[in-house]
């Protein structure tokens, strides 16, 4: 509470004339920056260089129509093109495509032995939506499959019906392989009740046999 006389309360024009003052401008203008500026320029340009060390660390990954492909560094995703050959009369259609870099490429061939094996087993599930994780090798499998259901196998690729997930080695990919673990993505996605595993593995089979007629 401010201090004032009896006096000045009773007659408050008694006091001396007071020299104008200016008002004060409603926001503090300054043409120097001040150091909260500063603060908040550093704080920012910390967070955009912790998330750069973030996501170049992370796994790459690759989306198409059909499918999400995830890879730990854009070799294994070249290597698994160059390995990924396909018969001539799928080459035709790649050529089709526009394709500009090596993860166009990839979308294509897999979206297009998705759809081969579609009419190979006379299947055209709705929505199909499945996960391509490429990895170096058949030990890298091996350790995926023993982390997720506890066995050692020799396995050079899998279809997890779990994870949607199709698990491959690039050293030993082929477009039979592919199209095999395709077949069984396929008969997963197309049947709303599960079949016999006996079943599931004819079928993908199938599919791998007659992926290049």
């Amino acid at each position: 509470m401010t201090n004032f006389s009896l006096a000045t309360a009773l007659h408050p024009f008694s006091q001396a004339p007071q020299p104008d003052r200016p008002l004060p401008p409603p926001f503090h203008i300054s043409s120097q920056p001040s150091l909260n500026i500063f603060f908040l320029q550093g704080v920012i340009l910390f967070i955009v260089w912790v998330t750069s060390l973030f996501l170049s660390a992370s796994p790459s990954l690759a989306k198409s129509r059909y499918v999400t492909i995830r890879y730990a560094n854009p070799q294994i995703l070249k290597d698994f093109n160059e390995n990924l050959y396909l018969n001539r009369s799928l080459s035709r259609m790649i050529k089709r495509k526009n394709i500009v870099t090596v993860e166009d490429e990839v979308y294509a061939k897999v979206d297009l032995i998705v759809e081969k094996v579609e009419v190979v087993l006379d299947m055209f599930p709705k929505n199909i939506n499945f996960t391509l994780v490429l990895v170096p090798t058949k030990k890298e499998i091996a350790a995926l499959y023993k982390k997720n259901y506890g066995k050692h196998v020799n396995h050079i690729a899998y279809y997890s019906l779990s994870r949607k997930t199709i698990y491959m080695s690039v050293n030993d990919t082929r477009l039979r392989v592919l199209a095999h673990e395709i077949g069984h993505m396929i008969v997963d996605h197309f049947f709303k009740v599960r079949p016999p595993y006996n079943i599931h593995e004819l079928m993908a089979q199938f599919a791998e046999k007659h992926v290049t007629d």
